[in-house]
């Protein structure tokens, strides 16, 4: 290459250099650049293709063109606005793709040339414009003959494409820069939270949509106002001032990074509360900018006060319900006291009357005595319930715990039982397993509780039915069982079954005795011997209660 070709090719590199470190914009550039490029090189025609807006990977002629003899390839012009080069398509499509410069030394003689035969038209040459690895832009020029490739231009022209990229680089930061900015905003303005930024000298410097309805002003009217003046209460305005004066001057951080329930000022003149999270960033040009998240908890702090008072009432109402169930219990208490007392006196009289030491009765007598003792003995077991859940209630209900033969339980709760199952014609089954062991129980009312459960078997069986009292060993356990196949309990019911003074429908409906004590009495007995109780049922084919007991463990385990 001739000295002064080469100074000439120099000289347009530097050239493209300043024009490139001068532009912002790919299009201020591009004109500069290939109007030093025609110079150079003497080629009469260039322009400038870019990115098509609507698809990225398809490049289109620009209006950035330049003709050194205006209007003589208007025709040329005409058709590139007429074509599209998708990537690989065409001379300028080919550069885009390769990221190369191409070179077509005769136009007329080349098919992949996209555009008509253009008269006046010789030699094309594209060169790739490229940023961070992707083609931006493609500089096309053309010469009036044919021309072959130029090794010498085509580096120069390479170097050339690089500084350009370099504004193409620019341009794609503030174009990442906007979008990201804008990305931001919109969040911001979809935030149900108020966003307020304030620099460092106290103005608003930004405020979402959500702020507005906050605090009652639009973006314009609140942005470049003093922050303190707008949305702190007057009393705490000064307060504001030194905290940000003291974290400005020694870096203090009392309520950065952290979220906190203050006061805040409305624009109609009022207070009310939010919760705040603020953090403060550093911007080396623009200095500190303070960001604050803020929510508006005036209807939260009104829904915790309407709770504490309900609360408050809740407690009181409990407290008087406390005070009448502690009466009620010692009222029942005392009441059962007072019949107990006439109530062994009547049942000892009639105990002297029916063995006959007052004297022989007739039989109708008799038979009207049994009547009294049974009812006696059922006011009395009735008696003994009430004062045992007053127990329960009171939390004095103790059990005596201590080594029993379990056997002998059983055997006594059927004995009790036995007679009542005989005057409805039931079948009361006793079957233990040899060998129960000993269990810590406190015997009386352990047997209580199965009298419990055998009662209620006789009471919802049918007359001439079947009532079981079985039990065995079960690994750790006894496993004691009261079968009867009377008539069921409803599965909704069953759940019910251990409440206290709770009658199921049936016994309602039969006037089957018993005031709904049993079963509960029964349930605190087997608890309070570290067992458990539950309940299987069917209506119309019976119900099954079993009770697990853990049993004594031998001295030597």
């Amino acid at each position: 290459m001739p000295k002064d070709r080469e100074l000439v090719l120099v000289s347009l590199l530097q050239e493209a250099t300043r024009i490139a470190n001068e532009a912002d914009d790919i299009r201020d550039a591009g004109l500069p650049v290939i109007n030093a490029v025609c110079a150079a090189t003497g080629w009469p025609v260039g322009h400038l293709c870019l990115p098509d807006d609507r698809d990225r990977r398809v490049f289109v002629s620009t209006d950035v063109w330049h003709e050194e003899v205006p209007g003589e390839f208007a025709e040329l012009r005409r058709a590139s606005q007429d074509v599209s080069f998708p990537l690989g398509g065409g001379i300028v499509g080919r550069a885009a793709k390769t990221g190369r410069p191409q070179w077509i030394a005769d136009v007329s003689e080349e098919r992949t040339f996209v555009r008509p035969d253009i008269a006046g038209v010789g030699a094309a040459i594209a060169f790739p414009v490229t940023a961070r690895g992707v083609v931006a832009a493609v500089l096309e020029f053309f010469t009036r003959e044919p021309a072959e490739p130029d090794p010498g231009l085509l580096e120069i022209m390479s170097d050339v494409g690089i500084q350009l990229g370099r504004v193409a680089d620019r341009m794609a930061a503030r174009q990442a820069l906007l979008f990201g900015s804008q990305r931001l905003q919109r969040v911001l303005d979809s935030c149900v939270e108020a966003f307020v930024a304030m620099d460092e000298g106290g103005m608003i410097t930004a405020w979402n949509a959500a702020a507005e309805k906050v605090f009652g002003l639009s973006k314009e009217e609140a942005v470049g106002r003093r922050l303190a003046d707008t949305i702190i209460p007057p009393q705490y305005r000064d307060a504001h001032h030194l905290g940000v004066g003291r974290f400005l001057t020694t870096g203090e951080r009392r309520v950065l990074d952290n979220r906190f329930e203050i006061t805040a000022w409305h624009a109609n003149g009022y207070a009310f509360p939010v919760e705040l999270a603020v953090w403060a960033v550093q911007d080396p040009m623009t200095g500190w900018s303070f960001n604050a998240f803020v929510h508006d908890i005036t209807d939260r702090k009104r829904t915790e006060d309407a709770l504490r008072h309900a609360y408050e009432h809740e407690r009181e109402a409990v407290s008087r319900l406390r005070e009448l169930d502690l009466a009620k219990s010692d009222f029942v208490a005392t009441v059962s006291h007072e019949f107990r007392t006439p109530l062994t006196n009547v049942i000892g009289h009639l105990e002297v009357l029916t063995s006959g030491d007052a004297g022989p009765l007739t039989p109708a007598q008799s038979r009207m005595l049994g009547v009294i003792g049974r009812n006696s003995d059922r006011l009395r077991a009735l008696i003994e319930d009430m004062l045992t859940i007053s127990k329960v209630e009171a939390g004095v209900f103790d059990l005596e715990l201590r080594p029993t033969e379990l056997h002998d339980v059983l055997a006594a709760a059927h004995a009790a039982v036995e007679p009542r199952a005989k005057r409805r014609g039931h079948r009361l089954v006793l079957s233990v397993q040899d060998s129960l062991g000993r269990v810590e129980a406190d015997a009386g009312q352990l047997q209580r509780a199965l009298s419990n459960l055998l009662v209620n078997g006789v009471n919802f069986t049918p007359d001439g039915g079947l009532v079981e009292l079985v039990a065995r060993v079960d690994g750790e356990h006894v496993e004691i069982e009261v079968r009867d196949n009377g008539v069921g309990i409803d599965p909704d019911e069953q759940k019910k079954l251990f409440t206290r003074f709770w009658r199921g429908t049936f016994a309602v409906r039969e006037a089957v005795q018993g005031a709904g004590l049993g079963l509960a009495i029964t349930k605190t007995i087997v608890e309070g011997h570290g067992g458990e109780i539950s309940v299987e049922s069917l209506l119309g084919h019976g119900t099954t209660f079993t009770i697990r007991l853990p049993r004594e463990r031998p001295l030597w385990l």
